[in-house]
């Protein structure tokens, strides 16, 4: 697979990745689209020194499943998909009125 990785010094390239495989609660998407926010330019604009050349661009992706873990039972492959990025506590009063961004 091909991933958009970021160098610093506002440089990045195209790599070829190796294929992911899903642990056994989670699933492997074939992203058509994804976001990129200020966490991933902070990246892109960092120096180059001192950079592990291995963040991979793009954190709020949609598309279509392609392998699901053997405890997956409620999605499919082929299912079109977005994956929220936010994991909240769930119990704190933000959790529970639905912004587990701000936990």
């Amino acid at each position: 697979m091909k991933g958009v990785v970021f160098l610093g010094d506002r440089e990045m390239e195209i790599r070829e990745l190796p294929e992911p495989d899903p642990g056994p609660d989670e699933i492997v998407i074939d992203m058509k689209a994804s976001g990129l926010c200020g966490s991933d330019l902070r990246q892109y604009r960092s120096p180059r020194e001192g950079m592990a050349n291995t963040t991979v661009a793009g954190h709020e992706p949609c598309g279509v499943v392609t392998k699901i873990g053997p405890r997956v039972t409620d999605l499919g492959v082929g299912d079109r998909v977005m994956m929220h990025h936010y994991t909240g506590c769930g119990r704190c009063r933000l959790c529970r009125i639905g912004y587990t961004q701000m936990c």
